[in-house]
């Protein structure tokens, strides 16, 4: 059991670090490596507009067959206390690298193609 479980962990880390790399050269940051999870925090502050925007980001990346899940979707805010005020996590998606490195390399392929395209615009 316990061989099985490390070619586990040592299979998730090598897709982590593989996603967690290439999100890093296309601009999107994660402000912590995940180390519990299989899902990666993407900052996008630092993309052109309209795709720093988790929102606008979600998208754009769904019209490329790619599913990226908006950070305010996770922004709990009991008694909608702040008013007014945006998500705290209005530009952050989560990507999940749960699916097969396959899938993960053309999702990053397509995610670069859009970022490219819209730095180009």
């Amino acid at each position: 059991m316990e061989k099985e479980t490390r070619a586990t962990q040592g299979a998730f880390r090598e897709k982590r670090d593989r996603m967690l790399s290439r999100l890093d050269r296309l601009g999107i940051r994660a402000d912590r490596a995940p180390d519990g999870t299989f899902y990666v925090w993407g900052n996008l502050s630092s993309l052109p507009a309209p795709l720093n925007d988790g929102m606008s980001f979600f998208r754009a990346a769904l019209a490329k067959k790619v599913i990226t899940v908006p950070g305010e979707f996770f922004d709990v805010n009991p008694g909608k206390r702040r008013r007014g005020h945006g998500s705290r996590f209005g530009s952050y998606v989560r990507f999940s690298f749960g699916p097969s490195m396959e899938t993960i390399d053309r999702a990053l392929e397509r995610i670069g193609t859009l970022i490219k395209s819209s730095a180009r615009t």
